[in-house]
């Protein structure tokens, strides 16, 4: 399983470290693809998985405009990335560029693929992660209260307390 989160700089030859914890989930080749969204990134998957997900998405198309779009929305923006004997990748700087990366990024494990954030927007996707969090627990915290306040009404007495 692909977890842990680590800090490196993209050297001067666009080559970025892998750590060796995800090299030894992702192997030695793996494919990289561009995450556009509020919070772009570059994804490494497994070579099998990306495969195996490309065919499982598009395999009921019949049309061939459609698939032709399904293709292009999974393999645009994608590479093929090979570990050097130093555990270091070749970035596409184009696309690195697309994912806001510049220098320092964070490669995160999400489980099943790996994501390259700039620090930029992994502090923003971690603040909003944790805002999130937050707006859960004072929901929670307000329907709580809400189901005390009518019990101490009597709004709750007939029934049992497990369906409160």
């Amino acid at each position: 399983m692909l977890v842990g989160t680590y800090e490196h700089t993209i050297d001067g030859k666009n080559r970025l470290f892998v750590p060796s914890k995800f090299r030894a989930e992702l192997g030695s080749e793996f494919i990289y693809k561009v995450f556009r969204s509020k919070y772009p990134s570059i994804q490494l998957y497994r070579k099998e998985d990306f495969e195996r997900e490309l065919i499982e998405s598009t395999k009921d198309i019949r049309d061939a405009q459609k698939k032709r779009r399904a293709m292009a929305e999974k393999c645009l923006g994608t590479g093929e990335a090979v570990c050097d004997n130093q555990g270091r990748i070749v970035l596409n700087m184009s696309l690195a560029k697309d994912a806001k990366i510049e220098k320092e990024c964070i490669l995160s494990g999400f489980g099943t693929y790996v994501e390259i954030m700039s620090r930029e927007v992994y502090d923003a996707f971690s603040a909003s992660l944790t805002e999130e969090a937050v707006r859960q627990e004072e929901s929670f915290e307000s329907e709580e209260k809400l189901r005390c306040d009518k019990r101490a009404e009597g709004a709750y007495l007939d029934l049992p307390d497990s369906e409160l």
